[in-house]
């Protein structure tokens, strides 16, 4: 067994420096602190000698007290994708050996390898559980649109099952959420001249088998087949972890079925003013928070715009007349939104009138009460959502302005922010959205392009240019 191999192995590529915490009021000007000294660290060689007398003299070398916030360690290349989930950090890593990538799992508050195994070619980490890791290749035997799917445990990196010819949608405390790939891929829309690009289109709506897999057998939990023409409509607890913890269905009679996820049973039926087909519906929040909503939004298949139902009396409340591209969305208990190219429409989510405008940022990041985390992802030069400001959602008053500031889609009941300090270097951030203060509580080298995070408790792990680093978070109670 190589060293690399081994629990502990593949030290030398690890860094861990604490950082420093910063509160910043940005309603001021601020710049980021000088860095830290550069620490003297000593040859090798003189490790090495230490290392040996201590064991000679049967001493116990007992490790200095672990960095409340900052950076825990880094991994400098080759990375190609990582998930912190459980207490350890799960990255792909491409190999100069091997034409497939290296799957690794690491401790989350050293670095230190827990365990390593070679994936296939084609094999992608798509999501890493507590409890296990899933591993996706296309399924290139089959004449659906539908991908091969290995579980590994997660502690040990040992294949638990696998399955051909299915789709993965998302995976919860319980179970695996998938559905069964067709028999014939599915048409795709096609617009020609003088087409109306606003009109809804539904597509080929065949029946569709979804399943609920045991996340350590395998085995079927649930199986539920959806009718021809019924669109299915699924809500998370967290997307980024592909955390699924519902799913409602909408029959061409307007009847919704609500089901849960974990076990695949019926929680509520209701039944709306309307029938036909859908191109799309929503009946739930952007930011998969499980708040109960009473609003369900329905995209006409052949028709513009949208049709907003009390989900309660199946009553039909007003009709939006704009795309779906731009689709509405629930922001705040009383109000659904939209973004345009003019940037941020609030409407009464009961007679549709607008009650304010916002010009400029054309989405909500992060949801928090009557505050609203605003942006925009259509800036040109931009390498991910560009942070506005946060609007009293009562008013549609902006009460704080953020510049250079940009979001971290990294799942995560917190929002996180960063901002470049140089064209080698950002620094990252904490919001408290009540407040409009952010914490600052890392520094980042080789901050170069679009980051690709993942966040879980107090660990944040983000790849930038195939290095990974991973920091502490700030604790709040």
């Amino acid at each position: 067994m190589s060293a690399d191999a081994r629990p502990g192995g593949a030290r030398d590529n690890l860094v861990r420096v604490p950082e420093t915490v910063i509160e910043l009021d940005v309603s001021t000007p601020w710049e980021p602190p000088e860095p830290p000294a550069p620490r003297w660290r000593p040859p090798a060689r003189w490790l090495a000698v230490a290392a040996a007398l201590v064991l000679a003299l049967g001493l116990l070398a007992a490790g200095g007290p672990r960095p409340d916030t900052g950076l825990l360690f880094t991994v400098d290349f080759q990375v190609l994708r990582a998930q912190a989930s459980g207490g350890r950090v799960f990255l792909a890593r491409y190999q100069l050996t091997s034409p497939g990538p290296m799957i690794e799992a690491r401790r989350a508050t050293d670095g230190a390898m827990l365990w390593q195994r070679p994936a296939e070619v084609d094999q992608q980490l798509i999501v890493a559980g507590p409890d296990v890791v899933i591993l996706m290749s296309e399924d290139r035997t089959g004449r659906g649109d539908s991908s091969v799917l290995l579980v590994l445990d997660a502690a040990t990196g040992r294949e638990l099952w696998s399955r051909p010819r299915v789709t993965f949608d998302g995976i919860n405390a319980r179970v695996m959420v998938v559905e069964e790939a067709p028999e014939e891929p599915p048409g795709q829309v096609v617009y020609v001249a003088g087409d109306d690009p606003g009109v809804n289109h539904a597509g080929a709506r065949p029946p569709q088998r979804y399943l609920g897999l045991d996340l350590r057998t395998g085995a079927t939990v649930w199986d539920v087949t959806v009718a021809e023409g019924s669109d299915v409509n699924l809500s998370w607890a967290d997307l980024y972890q592909a955390q699924v913890n519902r799913f409602d269905v909408l029959s061409r009679t307007g009847q919704l079925t609500r089901r849960d996820a974990r076990t695949g049973a019926v929680t509520a039926t209701y039944q709306l003013d309307w029938s036909g087909t859908s191109a799309m519906f929503s009946a739930g929040w952007l930011d998969g928070s499980g708040r109960p909503t009473d609003r369900v939004v329905v995209y006409p298949d052949g028709e513009r715009g949208a049709v907003v139902y009390d989900l309660t009396t199946g009553r039909r409340l007003f009709r939006w007349p704009g795309e779906l591209n731009n689709g509405l969305f629930r922001c705040t208990d009383r109000l659904l939104c939209t973004g345009t190219g003019g940037g941020l429409d609030a409407l009464d989510s009961t007679t549709g009138e607008r009650r304010w405008h916002l010009a400029g940022p054309d989405g909500v990041l992060h949801f928090a009460g009557d505050r609203l985390l605003v942006g925009s992802w259509r800036d040109p030069v931009a390498t991910g959502p560009r942070v506005a400001g946060i609007v009293d959602a009562r008013t549609g008053a902006l009460v704080r302005t953020f510049t250079g500031w940009y979001a971290l889609p990294a799942g995560g009941a917190r929002p996180l922010l960063w901002r470049s300090d140089d064209k080698r270097t950002a620094v990252l951030g904490e919001l408290d959205p009540a407040t409009g203060l952010i914490t600052v509580f890392a520094r980042a080298e080789n901050w170069f392009g679009n980051p690709e995070c993942s966040a879980d408790g107090r660990t944040l792990a983000c790849v930038v240019v195939g290095g990974m680093s991973v920091w502490r978070l700030p604790n709040r109670h």
